[in-house]
């Protein structure tokens, strides 16, 4: 089984305490949380992206403001799969509204329709008790087993 999504039906299971996540390299280097997750399609993450992500401008460099609302999308896309299932992005479309500065980002991906062979879903990310930064939709083909 996905790690991300053992992590995700235990948390869902289990007190709601935030707990982060360490599975996946590149969520644990962004300093990934999982905070929330209603085991219906909707799910926040925290990240805390350290300098070397920053770019020349002192701004978080735009692929990882990418990769911090697809981890939202796939964890809400696996949230709703049973248990064992996977997709994989089909299209990822990505709107910066601002400059993402060094800090505490939080990621909400929620699934807007999931069908039987396609998951379509959104995200925002905002600065921790700030503005919204940017903003994701996604569409993920279900894998057939």
């Amino acid at each position: 089984m996905n790690p991300d999504q053992r992590l995700l039906l235990d948390f869902v299971a289990g007190d709601g305490q935030a707990v982060p996540v360490t599975a996946n390299p590149l969520a644990a280097a962004l300093n990934g949380e999982l905070l929330a997750a209603d085991g219906q399609g909707q799910v926040t993450l925290a990240f805390e992206p350290g300098a070397q992500f920053l770019q020349g401008a002192q701004v978080l460099q735009g692929g990882v403001v990418a990769t911090m609302l697809d981890f939202a999308l796939a964890f809400a896309g696996l949230v709703c799969l049973p248990e064992g299932g996977a997709f994989g992005t089909v299209n990822l479309n990505v709107n910066m509204m601002k400059p993402a500065l060094a800090g505490r980002y939080l990621a909400t991906g929620r699934v807007v329709r999931m069908g039987k062979s396609m998951i379509f879903g959104s995200a925002e990310l905002c600065r921790d008790g700030g503005d919204l930064v940017a903003t994701a939709t996604a569409v993920m083909a279900i894998a057939r087993r």
